[in-house]
């Protein structure tokens, strides 16, 4: 063969794979050429030419295309039109049919008139529903016929003909018409595109078109491009409407999400988690202070976290009333459905994937600290102004204190002490260096599915491990997962899951916080070293000269940052299983019903352990003066003997403090469905049922003294430190044992009615009864409704000529919902206790109030209106946008009531308010060619919320926090400010009171709040995101930005009446006032001195406490970050199918990549909720692969 022929021959070849190798994708009932041949152009890159009379002429057609090869698309679209096609180079000509003349009769392609009727239905082959509009279709032949409501349709045909079905959303068939086939019984598989338009809301699946709800969509891709481990924290940016604030990097942390606003201001404000249509609970239970606040619990605060993120298939968010209506009260925050991954029909496709990444560790340069030479100088100060006296130095001291306290006994002479204090002045150490490292993780997830027609399967494991970016922190998650589907007969099908998960997770051994009384959120003992990191001297420094740990002191003992990470910590061990069985019975043509037993065990071991050697332990054996025994409160007094010293009830060993939850979640549902088909074009859904919920916490206590962690976990106790605790009266016993069990009852009802698939209607009721309020049954249940509308425009004939208009859909709803807020009963609540005593002998039983009855409290209630438009325009962008309005009321919360009546606190329905907002969803097609690809998703949200009563203002203190505070006429979190008036001739600063006169002098109890000024929320009052998507061939390239606006953050505090020479201190107080005259050029206080803290002591006065929240420490809190930046690359499959693989997919990431905010803030993370054992979200790069088999 000669070569020209043979280069010929490749080359149609290769032209005619190239052609093959396009696929398109398109849905559309009676649809116009012009649109067909747009989504050619757009999907393929090929130009299409066509006559504008033979468009004219051409008839609509319905078509569905799911990957479909562009040669076999043209055919179908073509067919029965008298037009062919040609193609040359990239370019699609479009002709007319030659006429030809009539073929002998005797042609085996001649079609003899149809000799007889054929009948037949069409059903949905998942649900058993008539599949109205289909089309049935006879090649060759120019007759067709469309399915009626109920499904059924007759045609004429020939025997031995071929007929093709097809309908919207549905995989196309193809049958020969035999001559003993009389009756035609079609089964249409749902198409996997179609599966887009398909809401999930836990109970049912509905179609998209009919819903009237409010739904956020976020696809498996999409978490996979946010690299995030656990899942929680990936939504950020992804669904307009939804708040995310990643208020801490630390795993098993609760992101703090907020769907359209608040519903309380007390009580629990966070959405509902679904998964596979059962409620998660977390495996502890916090109440709504908790959640954020650093305690260690609070890294099992998120249920989710324990779920691996390759078996999500995708997750919904539910967000009016519509939509969540059949969760009931539980759902007023909103709802966030997870669907995972079930195993599907074929050959088994096992999947690998892995994922290593690095956290960056941060920099002390990010922040605005003094460095080691001026905080040596400001120790100086402090020193000569009788300010760091030996009282305080006893207790804690740095490298100042240090040298001073060698100095006094005498172990360094002056020229040392002097020689030494120059030498620390040049340290600058970066703790953040010291305590950060760059860790590398890693994930390894697997799973395989398989199945028949008759079963399915799908099974995974993973494995995270997170090194810890900490000293003394690290992470092991493990997951195993099996989903079955078993479809025994038509009518009946079984689903069985089996899930399970376990955690062993280290973190560093922070004690929990107490709210003090100044609304200040405290702890007695912080190693967070986050926090320790950007809060230290840089004077101070790890190590000494010749590399040994160079040890300051705290608490009168001992104290290295390093060493006592590696001595105290908490280890936290978690496990998790879960099984759920879903039933599914077709009943008859119209009735079906389905069940689900749902049941979930967990167990919660956390061990907080100080060892011998750590400074905690120390501390019980600090006793080395008698200035120590008189102030050390760790020692003990012997009540019989008040002559004697302090003595210590630790002399060998550490703490270990146990806290140990089992949680038993379980969840029975049944509900019956009703569809029926009338009138042609009419159509009725009614869902009923009930639902049982069981939630029991078993929680067990215990803290042992003595513990010997470095001699085989022995124990020494003494007896005395027992006692210690019995007599002081601590919060927390030595031991003890609690449980909290909760029951619901639910019945439910949806009704939905729709006309031709335009006119759809809903209507929602949900009666929830809870024994959390009580006995009597006037509170016991609250019924709720929602009535909801949608109007599919792009089916009336007004709409369907215009060829823009791709679809066009109204909707709308209304309804009341309720909410336990978790924080009260209408009946006393009260719990067994005993009395302190130290003789067992006189120890009474005692019943201790929580919550006196309060007969007039009414569960928290919510009306809500939403309205929305959606459509999609010229098959490149959609749209959504929407408005909402609600009003919250009956709102309950505690107020200070007299004194007289035996309670200083009162649980009532003391506010209402209104939240109301708007968002915009726009997804577009930018580019769509062949080998290039550009896609834009942006997400915005708007919420603004009112207090429109309060029975009780805040005090001014309380009003003053970080967190906000609520007051009538501004929002739930209204951040308030003292006003700052200056500085007066001695440097304190002034403050404007309520007649407008500066002073230092406020009542911090008054309620007068109009001597504050309102800065604005502290809540962000619009979020969302920036996807920008690329595509060249086999390489994608994607961006995430994420944003939040109109919100106001207080600054880090920056002054104190107490300084110690242990803290860093921010930079700003290096312009501090320093004599007479220098208010004129700086608003920075001075520092006192011992006489006049003593004055404003008896002044009752704390000007500084006010400085700190004063108005010029204040910043905008509004932020652009650089969420993600995703690289994907896929093989060629010729490459790797040689190697018996079907994918292979390399992938690089990186998080938090750069943070647009204000200057003022100087480093400080206007997300981040730095306390206890939280710490920010670190900038991290990620390399994985992914294949298939």
């Amino acid at each position: 063969m000669r070569p020209k022929t043979i280069t010929l021959i490749a080359c149609l070849l290769l032209f005619q794979a190239t052609l093959f190798a396009q696929k398109i994708n398109f849905t559309g009932k009676s649809v116009t050429l012009q649109k067909t041949f747009a989504a050619i152009e757009s999907q393929t890159g090929y130009s299409v030419f066509c006559n504008k009379e033979l468009l004219k002429q051409a008839k609509p057609v319905n078509v569905t295309a799911v990957d479909m090869p562009l040669q076999k698309f043209l055919q179908l679209i073509l067919e029965g039109q008298q037009l062919r096609y040609d193609i040359e180079g990239n370019t699609i000509f479009i002709k007319q049919t030659e006429k030809t003349a009539p073929k002998p009769p005797n042609d085996d392609t001649h079609l003899a008139p149809a000799s007889r009727e054929l009948k037949g239905k069409i059903l949905d082959a998942a649900t058993g529903n008539p599949v109205a509009g289909a089309s049935i279709h006879i090649p060759g032949r120019n007759t067709g016929v469309s399915s009626d409501a109920k499904g059924e349709f007759s045609i004429k045909v020939n025997d031995g003909e071929k007929i093709e079905i097809s309908s919207i959303g549905y995989e196309s068939q193809e049958l020969i018409i035999r001559a003993a086939t009389h009756f035609l019984d079609i089964r249409l598989n749902v198409a996997q595109e179609a599966m887009k338009d398909v809401v999930v809301t836990g109970y049912q699946k509905v179609n998209k078109r009919t819903f009237t709800g409010s739904v956020g969509k976020v696809k498996s891709d999409q978490l996979a491009t946010a690299g995030i481990s656990d899942v929680g924290k990936s939504l950020q940016g992804m669904v307009a409407g939804v708040a995310v604030e990643n208020t801490s990097g630390t795993f098993g942390t609760k992101s703090k999400i907020r769907i359209r606003g608040t519903s309380s201001i007390s009580g629990n404000q966070e959405p509902l988690w679904v998964v596979d249509g059962v409620v998660i609970d977390d495996p502890v239970n916090l109440n709504p202070n908790q959640l954020y606040s650093g305690d260690a619990a609070t890294m099992l605060s998120s249920a989710i976290s324990g779920i691996n993120p390759d078996d999500i298939e995708d997750i919904q968010i539910l967000k009016d009333a519509s939509a969540t209506a059949m969760y009931g009260t539980q759902a007023v925050n909103g709802v966030i459905v997870v669907s995972t991954k079930k195993g599907k029909i074929g050959a088994p496709v096992v999947s690998y994937k892995n994922n290593f990444s690095m956290a960056m560790k941060p920099s002390v340069t990010q922040f605005n600290v003094m460095n080691s030479k001026q905080r040596m100088e400001f120790s100086e100060e402090l020193y000569d102004k009788n300010m760091l006296d030996f009282t305080n130095l006893n207790r804690n001291y740095g490298a100042f204190g240090k040298l001073l306290s060698q100095l006094s006994r005498k172990e360094i002479t002056w020229d040392e002490y002097y020689d030494n204090i120059q030498r620390a002045k040049t340290y600058n150490t970066d703790w953040f260096d010291e305590l950060f490292r760059n860790s590398v993780n890693q994930e390894h997830s697997i799973s395989v599915s398989s199945g028949t027609e008759k079963s399915q399967i799908y099974l995974s494991g993973s494995y995270f491990r997170d090194a810890g970016q900490t000293v003394g922190q690290h992470l092991d998650r493990y997951t195993a997962n099996i989903r079955a589907n078993f479809d025994f007969t038509k009518k009946f099908s079984l689903t069985g899951t089996l899930y399970a998960s376990a955690r062993n997770q280290r973190s560093f051994g922070t004690e929990n916080s107490t709210e003090a009384i100044a609304g200040i959120v405290e702890r007695a003992f912080d190693i967070n070293p986050y926090t320790y990191a950007r809060s230290t001297s840089r004077a101070m420094r790890p190590y000494d000269d010749n590399g040994n740990l160079e040890y300051y002191q705290m608490n009168y003992a001992p104290f290295n940052i390093v060493n006592e990470l590696k001595n105290n910590f908490i280890d936290i061990r978690l496990r998790e299983i879960k099984f759920q069985i879903d039933a599914n019975w077709k009943i008859t043509k119209n009735l079906s019903y389905n069940g689900i037993f749902s049941g979930r065990m967990s167990s919660v071991a956390s061990d907080h352990i100080a060892t011998e050697k750590s400074n905690t332990a120390l501390s019980y054996r600090a006793m080395q003066n008698s200035s120590v025994r008189g102030a050390n409160t760790n020692l003990y007094n012997d009540p019989f003997d008040l002559s004697q010293y302090p003595i210590s009830v630790l002399p060998r060993g550490g703490i270990v403090i146990t806290d140990n939850t089992l949680g038993e979640f379980y969840t029975v549902r049944n509900s019956l469905n009703w569809k029926s088909y009338f009138a042609e074009n009419h159509s009725i859904d009614l869902l009923a049922g009930t639902e049982l919920r069981h939630r029991k916490y078993l929680t067990d206590y215990y803290k042992g003294y003595g513990f010997e962690y470095f001699s085989g976990l022995t124990s020494s106790p003494d007896y005395r430190a027992i006692q210690r605790d019995i007599l002081s009266g601590t919060a927390d016993p030595y031991y003890g044992k609690s449980q909290n069990i909760q029951h619901e009852a639910s019945f439910f009802a949806n009704l939905a009615y729709s006309i031709q698939n335009k006119y759809n209607f809903t209507l929602s009721t949900r009666a929830d009864g809870s024994n959390r309020l009580g006995t009597s049954e006037r509170f016991r249940f609250l019924p709720i409704w929602v009535v909801g509308a949608s109007w599919n425009m792009d089916e009336e004939a007004f709409i369907k000529d215009i060829e823009a208009i791709d679809f066009l859909k109204l909707r709308s709803s209304y309804g009341l919902r309720g909410n336990i807020s978790g924080l009260g009963s209408a009946e006393m609540l009260a719990y067994y206790g005993t009395t302190t005593r130290f003789d067992p002998n006189t120890i009474e039983t005692v019943i201790n109030i929580t919550s006196p009855e309060n007969p007039t409290m009414r569960w928290e209630k919510e009306k809500m209106f939403n309205a929305a438009v959606e459509f999609g325009l010229y098959n490149r962008v959609t749209t959504t946008l929407e408005y909402y309005s609600r009003y919250n009321y009956d709102l309950i919360g505690g107020i200070e009531v007299s004194r007289v009546s035996g309670q200083q606190r009162k649980t009532v329905n003391w506010a209402d308010m209104r939240n109301h907002g708007f968002e915009v969803t726009i997804n577009t097609s930018n580019i769509k060619r062949r080998d290039f690809a550009w896609n834009t998703i942006f997400t915005f949200g708007y919420n603004k919320n009112e207090v429109t009563r309060i029975q009780q203002n805040n005090t001014v203190l309380l009003a003053t926090v970080g967190t906000g505070a609520a007051a009538v006429g501004k929002p739930v979190s209204g951040l308030y400010s003292f006003r700052f008036a200056g500085l007066n001739a001695d440097g304190l600063p002034l403050f404007y009171n309520g007649k407008d006169n500066p002073t230092y002098q406020i009542s911090k109890y008054s309620r007068d709040l109009n001597m504050l000024r309102y800065e604005g929320s502290r809540d962000p009052l619009g979020s969302g995101g920036l996807t920008n998507s690329f595509r060249y061939k086999n390489l994608n390239l994607s961006f995430l930005f994420t944003y939040s606006f109109g919100n106001v953050v207080r600054l880090n505090p920056i002054m104190q009446r107490y300084f110690s020479d242990v803290e860093a201190l921010d930079a700003t107080l290096v312009n501090r006032w320093r004599a007479p005259g220098h208010e004129q050029y700086t608003n920075v206080p001075r520092i006192i001195e011992a006489e006049t803290r003593t004055m404003l002591l008896e002044a009752s006065a704390d000007p500084f406490t006010f400085y700190n929240r004063s108005d010029i420490r204040t910043a905008n809190g509004s932020f652009i970050r650089l969420k993600n930046v995703m690289v994907n690359y896929a093989l060629p499959n010729a490459l790797i199918k040689k190697y018996g693989m079907k994918g292979l997919q390399i992938t690089a990431q990186a998080q938090n990549l750069a943070l647009w905010a204000d200057s003022k803030l100087q480093g400080q993370d206007p997300e981040a909720l730095v306390s206890g054992i939280s710490i920010p979200a670190a900038t991290t790069f990620t390399l994985g692969l992914n294949i298939n088999l």
